[in-house]
């Protein structure tokens, strides 16, 4: 065997050293196009670089961030993958991470993972990084060793971590604290390596803050004769309406999906999208149902019209939708010709779906209550927004 063989064997053995865990920002309203989670990105690639400059030689693969998740892929199976290699959690501390189930998923999976390993000391394997200041007197799993890390400057503490990276004067306090942050992480992995292991399925385990309150409910109705419509193969693994489903939980959503059939009317009580395959559209009697249905169709419910390779008759359709909104529905209603633009499309339909929601609906479902001031890990929901922060150069 030679010397890359062993390296390559070594690296599978250990798997990677960290894996980022954030919560997943929505859109802003009237910028469907805008990436809310960049400086994520832009942090990550940073942790990544500072990590591979730590690391002795050829350790495992730096990180894992979800965004770098193949198109194509079984998410929810990536991620459990992910979580199963890791030798290093990485939580970015928010007020938004402790108040949205998915991130609490992750931490479970994790702690779990290392439960199972036969961890004395489960936490030691979690190394939190500030990235919005907390709410005063809210003390989560681990806050003293995330402000420990930039105890040396005053600045982390106060403003986190998103904000010494969008501040230009405050650069070199930003990369002393990521060259930390790898260290610690560098560290544990070269010291007290664990190698992948078991590892819950994320999709069947609860967050790990405190019990959830009842989560808001997303509809997805499939108009499509397929049960299992994969319109863009071969890069599709899954059934289009998972792909949907997915995204709206990472941004908190219970999701409740149905077809459309001949019988029936399907809800729409809640916010919800309709995804539509054009031949559904075209037929006789699923026709007179889609049209039906689109003639009474809420604003909280938004038409997608998902036009395949084949490129089916999508002008019945069309002429069905008739109707506006925002740039995202309009484009929706237009036709999406790809898998990739229908993920980078969904974020925002589902945001604006719940923004019409609350807007219009005689009775809007429950606001999702504060959680209230416990001990650990329940914080309570997001801070207001921030104004405008001067950027540098990414």
């Amino acid at each position: 065997m030679t010397g890359t063989d062993k390296a390559a064997e070594g690296s599978e053995r250990r798997g990677g050293y960290f894996f980022l865990s954030y919560a997943h920002s929505p859109p802003l309203a009237g910028h469907d196009r805008s990436d809310p989670d960049q400086w994520v990105q832009q942090f990550f690639d940073d942790l990544t670089a500072a990590v591979r400059r730590a690391a002795p030689g050829s350790g495992p693969a730096p990180g894992f961030l979800d965004r770098e998740i193949p198109l194509g892929a079984d998410w929810k199976e990536s991620f459990t993958a992910a979580l199963g290699r890791a030798e290093v959690f990485v939580p970015l501390y928010s007020p938004g991470y402790f108040a949205r189930s998915w991130p609490g998923r992750e931490w479970a999976c994790f702690h779990r993972r290392m439960v199972w390993a036969g961890q004395p000391q489960p936490l030691r394997r979690f190394v939190p990084a500030l990235w919005i200041p907390l709410p005063r007197g809210q003390d989560p799993p681990g806050l003293r060793e995330a402000l420990e890390v930039g105890a040396a400057e005053p600045e982390y503490a106060e403003n986190g971590l998103r904000a010494l990276l969008r501040l230009r004067p405050y650069r070199d306090t930003y990369r002393q604290v990521v060259d930390r942050l790898a260290e610690r992480i560098v560290t544990l992995a070269e010291n007290e390596p664990l190698g992948p292991s078991a590892v819950p399925d994320i999709g069947e385990i609860g967050s790990a803050f405190g019990p959830e309150e009842s989560p808001a409910v997303f509809t997805i109705l499939v108009a499509s004769t397929d049960g299992r419509w994969r319109p863009f193969p071969p890069q599709q693994r899954l059934p289009l309406a998972e792909y949907a489903a997915e995204i709206a939980e990472r941004l908190d959503f219970a999701v409740v999906t149905e077809g459309i059939g001949k019988a029936g009317r399907p809800p729409t009580d809640r916010p919800g999208i309709v995804l539509i395959d054009p031949p559904f559209a075209a037929a006789d009697e699923e026709g007179a149902v889609l049209r039906a249905l689109l003639r009474d169709l809420p604003p909280w419910m938004l038409p997608v019209l998902v036009l395949d390779r084949a490129g089916g008759p999508a002008d019945d359709a069309r002429a069905a939708i008739g109707r506006a909104g925002t740039p995202a529905a309009r484009q929706a209603a237009a036709g999406i010709g790809s898998l990739r633009d229908f993920v980078a499309l969904l974020p925002s339909l589902i945001t604006e779906a719940e923004r019409q929601y609350l807007r219009h609906a005689r009775a809007p479902r429950r606001e999702r209550p504060p959680a209230p001031e416990l001990s650990r890990p329940r914080l309570s929901p997001p801070t207001p927004p921030e104004p405008p922060l001067e950027e540098h150069d990414a």
